[in-house]
């Protein structure tokens, strides 16, 4: 429909050639493979509902018939024996339920899990962004990469090449319900890696993306466990590599906390105590003071070092439950069979020095925290007085502390290495038409086939054949409004990012240096800063010179669209002719969108640049018609759509005259 009348503007892949060919329905075969595991995960998880809902019911009755039982006992014609038989036999018949109804409850969970992530293989190949963020938040997963804030703009590339945040590159990726596991991808999204371990990465990734289903189970296994935010893993890891809670550490430093010996006492006292006891209980005469005098200084005693040993347990991991819980998915990693060597050796690191492996050990600070979270009983405050309950499970976990403290770090780290590779996978195998790259020190520059934006739907993605040059020349793009160059530019920084990742590149071949990128792009005035559109502007070039300017063995890829775009257009092309002038001395590489074609009429410019364009298409039959293919040509552009696009929102009318002039 044309606005006011006037005309339409339609963006439309349709009609394309080669170089910008839409992905092909290869691209559509995993999304049958998730639509066909939602339908089969949704109706094994409604059938176990079912299930549940029985056993629930049945759990009940059962309960009901044995209470009716054995308050009948002694009621009915029978021998008492045989109503007691009977509601022992219902007691036990409870009982079977009740473990049979928890394991339901556990398979049921286990199956929402799986459709849930069926769902969001689905959602993610729509770039369904709003859908995703709902089914995430449906399953209580919190991913702050997710966050708009996540990208942050004095970064060199993530703000504007949509790195992190609710429609980014991170949302494509799988879920990383670990702490580590989402410092680990935000870590390899934000900065380039080595090219051997980018090798080391893509073979790792390439072997995961076989295997959907054990990356399945090992992504459902995390999900069920209760996430740790970076508070509580910062806290867990500053208790396991600290400090005892008893007096003097190892390394001499003195916590000052609770006294050494309040260790030997807790295991004398109370017993002393308990034989007070007994003898003035089997003793006439025997005054009470003897067993209560001792009993108050352990209640006293008990109480001062009450609050000490709760920050001590907080730590610990009283404060993040979900740590006690991660030994299932340490066992299930451990036990994941794969000769892939990277995966193989970071297996390898999850066990400590003597072979122990991290889920038993993980599995052992539960039971503890789990003797640490009685705290919360009303029996505890009893039972801390009689028996020294606390100074008991601090003993505890300091063995556990000591043993195990100095290896969680790294245990931790590889399961975040671990999780990082499934979340690539996962892209990898929804989108099996986009390839590994090449590294190449050969040459520093980028050289893509169909490359295209990953951030579109395989049905609204575009794709074209791009070379960024080697360092003394640049990739010059015009075209005009909305005709496709701003994508362009983050198709070529996506695909740098993903890359040097380990990832799978929008493409069907890349062949890249390894390269430091910066963009310059989407560049906001501050009025609570005080800086201005052009001001902005020129702090963020700065910056980009600044970093070309770095010496480093891998040279920088700059991405700059729109040069200066808040100042005159004449003083805007002699800046930007100097900016690229000084990109092109300093071995950088890079592309530059402008509308001002006369940009490249300094001849040193002229010379050292390769010149490709976008265009519209116009037609006039029925109405003015603005279209767009989206093809990546030779030279420069030739035409204008601003005032065209005026004139079909209708806003090429001359202002109407004042009222009464």
């Amino acid at each position: 429909m044309s606005a006011n009348g006037r005309g339409s503007v339609v963006n439309t892949p349709e009609g394309s050639q080669r170089e910008a060919t839409v992905t092909s329905a290869r691209s559509d075969e995993p999304a049958e493979v998730y639509r066909s595991a939602l339908v089969r995960n949704r109706a094994l998880a409604d059938e176990l509902e079912r299930r549940a809902r029985t056993v629930e019911v049945a759990r009940l009755l059962t309960f009901v018939l044995g209470a009716i039982a054995a308050l009948l006992y002694d009621e009915v014609p029978v021998p008492p024996a045989i109503p007691i038989v009977i509601a022992t036999g219902f007691f036990v018949a409870f009982v079977v339920l009740i473990v049979r109804h928890r394991a339901l409850r556990g398979q049921l969970r286990r199956a929402r899990i799986a459709e849930t992530l069926s769902r969001l293989g689905v959602l993610r190949l729509a770039r369904d962004w709003a859908g995703l963020a709902a089914e995430f938040e449906k399953i209580g997963y919190e991913d702050p990469l997710f966050d708009v804030t996540a990208a942050r703009a004095e970064h060199p590339y993530a703000y504007d090449l949509d790195v992190f945040g609710p429609g980014s590159l991170r949302a494509l990726l799988g879920p990383t319900p670990t702490p580590t596991g989402r410092e680990t991808l935000r870590e390899w999204l934000a900065a380039p890696a080595p090219i051997e371990e980018i090798v080391q990465r893509q073979r790792a990734v390439a072997a995961l993306a076989k295997d959907p289903r054990g990356r399945e189970e090992l992504t459902g296994e995390a999900l069920l466990i209760d996430q740790v935010d970076r508070g509580g893993w910062v806290a867990f890891l500053g208790w396991a590599t600290g400090p005892s809670v008893f007096g003097e550490d190892a390394d001499g430093a003195e916590s000052a906390r609770v006294p050494k010996w309040s260790i030997p006492f807790s295991r004398i006292a109370p017993v002393l105590t308990g034989g007070l006891f007994t003898f003035w209980f089997v003793s006439a005469g025997a005054s009470a003071l003897i067993w209560l005098a001792p009993l108050a200084i352990q209640g006293m005693l008990a109480f001062r070092w009450r609050r000490a040993f709760a920050s001590w347990f907080d730590g610990a991991g009283m404060r993040a439950p979900g740590l006690r819980r991660h030994h299932s998915l340490f066992a299930g990693w451990e036990s994941y069979q794969t000769d892939q060597p990277r995966l193989q050796a970071l297996q390898a690191r999850l066990a400590d020095s003597s072979g122990r492996k991290a889920s038993d050990e993980i599995r052992s600070l539960g039971w503890w925290l789990d003797l640490a979270g009685a705290a919360g009983s009303m029996v505890h405050e009893i039972v801390i007085v009689l028996v020294l309950w606390d100074v008991h499970v601090a003993v505890g976990l300091d063995r556990w502390r000591r043993r195990a403290g100095p290896f969680v770090a790294d245990w931790f780290d590889a399961l975040g290495e671990l999780e990082a590779l499934s979340a690539l996978a996962t892209l990898a195998h929804d989108q099996p038409s986009w390839t590994f790259p090449e590294m190449s020190l050969a040459q520093p520059g980028l050289d893509a086939t169909e490359l295209g934006h990953p951030l579109l739907s395989n049905g609204d993605r575009c794709t074209s054949d791009v070379r960024v040059e080697p360092p003394g020349r640049f990739l010059l793009v015009t075209g005009s409004n909305m005709s496709g160059k701003s994508t362009l530019l983050r198709s070529i920084g996506l695909g740098a990012v993903m890359a040097q990742a380990g990832s799978v590149v929008c493409a069907s071949r890349m062949q890249l240096s390894p390269m430091r990128t910066f963009t310059s792009m989407r560049i906001q005035d501050s009025l609570t800063g005080g800086v201005s559109l052009f001001m902005a502007e020129l702090l963020r070039l700065k910056a980009l010179v600044d970093a070309a300017d770095v010496e480093d063995d891998r040279p920088l890829l700059y991405l700059v669209d729109e040069v200066l775009q808040g100042t005159n257009s004449e003083e805007r092309r002699v800046a930007a002719q100097r900016i690229i002038r000084h990109l092109l001395d300093s071995n950088a590489v890079g592309a530059v969108t402008t509308h001002d074609l006369a940009l490249h009429e300094e001849p040193a410019l002229d010379s050292n640049s390769t010149k490709v364009h976008f265009r519209e298409h116009v037609d006039d039959t029925g109405g003015e018609v603005l279209t767009f293919d989206y093809v990546l040509r030779p030279g420069l552009a030739t035409s204008r759509n601003a005032l065209r696009l005026l004139r079909i929102v209708g806003l090429d009318s001359p202002a109407a005259p004042p009222h009464g002039s």
